[in-house]
């Protein structure tokens, strides 16, 4: 969804050129144990996105090429490093694009910093220091001047994410967001009597997602984060009700743990929504949205919650500091 925005925002800014989607990753399920779990390209199905591919405006032999170059280059077992793979893909199928991402790709490896500050002191030390240096993190990161690429060359510009950071400039396209993203009503009484339950209380999502993304969010369960943003919508927020959103393997693991997230089930108002699996799973997505407050991990999925989140009062809490959230804990 964020690729398709990231999208959206190129149509906008060229409405005279042709722009195209490519959903070769889905292609190639091996590649990555949380790509494993999808349930493929899902824009068309739920939301009838029918943006033009570029898979359908080459050759079959072009296409081939293509593929077979990326799968065999297992760019998934160098960093991730796809962008200059898919560039040189498309070079030997006799079409030539600039790489917006550059030669290399950085994703974050295991280093001596991150040993030093991964832990609970390293972790604090972080957090107490994060006023000073929030702004400048928040610069770094920032992929703005990418996404809004304005040159005419022929380019692939791969997936930057960075519409759900702060400062993303995503007002430009969120009309059109908005628009595309435009969920199917729900049908069935489970998820109809819980999205009144969301709208006529003062409902706090909870997203809890372990499992695949347990290695980039842990440090959410070891030191605090979510005992910080609770007990902070208990301070603000009357008689709030707790619901639970976790992929389905950490559903039980989060009933046996509530005081990790600062929750007590004879005081506090709990609720798990954990019903919609497989091809439903975008439900979550839409009663997240529901809620009048929100609380997530470092996860798109979860980020869309908040951005659909209507509530002009919303509180919603990351663990990221660049996260486009109204609080970081």
């Amino acid at each position: 969804m964020l690729s398709y925005s990231e999208y959206l925002v190129l149509k906008k800014l060229h409405p005279k050129e042709n722009i195209y989607i490519e959903t070769l990753v889905f292609d190639i399920p091996e590649c990555n144990d949380v790509i494993c779990q999808w349930n493929g390209y899902e824009l068309k199905s739920i939301f009838g996105i029918d943006a033009p591919n570029v898979r359908e405006h080459l050759a079959e032999g072009q296409w081939d090429i293509v593929e077979d170059y990326v799968r065999k280059s297992k760019f998934w077992e160098d960093n991730w490093d796809y962008p200059h793979v898919y560039v040189e893909a498309f070079e030997k199928a006799g079409i030539s694009l600039k790489n917006q991402r550059g030669s290399t790709f950085w994703m974050p490896q295991k280093s001596l910093k991150a040993a030093i500050t991964n832990n609970r002191f390293g972790y604090d030390v972080k957090r107490w220091l994060r006023p000073f240096y929030a702004k400048r993190y928040i610069e770094k990161l920032s992929t703005r001047d990418k996404i809004f690429d304005g040159s005419s060359d022929d380019t692939f510009t791969g997936q930057f994410l960075g519409l759900m950071h702060k400062n993303s400039g995503i007002e430009f396209v969120e009309d059109e967001i908005r628009a595309a993203f435009a969920f199917p009503e729900f049908t069935d009484n489970r998820n109809l009597e819980m999205k009144r339950n969301l709208e006529n209380s003062n409902s706090v999502a909870i997203h809890a997602r372990r499992g695949d993304m347990l290695h980039s969010n842990g440090y959410c369960y070891k030191y605090g984060y979510f005992k910080r943003a609770t007990s902070f919508i208990k301070k603000n927020v009357e008689n709030p009700l707790f619901v639970f959103f976790c992929d389905p393997e950490s559903v039980e693991w989060s009933k046996k743990n509530l005081k990790i997230f600062g929750l007590d089930i004879k005081k506090d108002r709990i609720r798990f929504a954990d019903w919609n699996k497989g091809t439903e799973s975008y439900k979550d997505m839409q009663l997240m949205g529901s809620c009048k407050h929100n609380i997530i991990t470092f996860s798109s999925f979860g980020w869309w919650g908040t951005f659909f989140n209507q509530n002009p009062n919303k509180i919603t809490c990351s663990p990221n500091v660049y996260v486009n959230t109204t609080h970081t804990f």
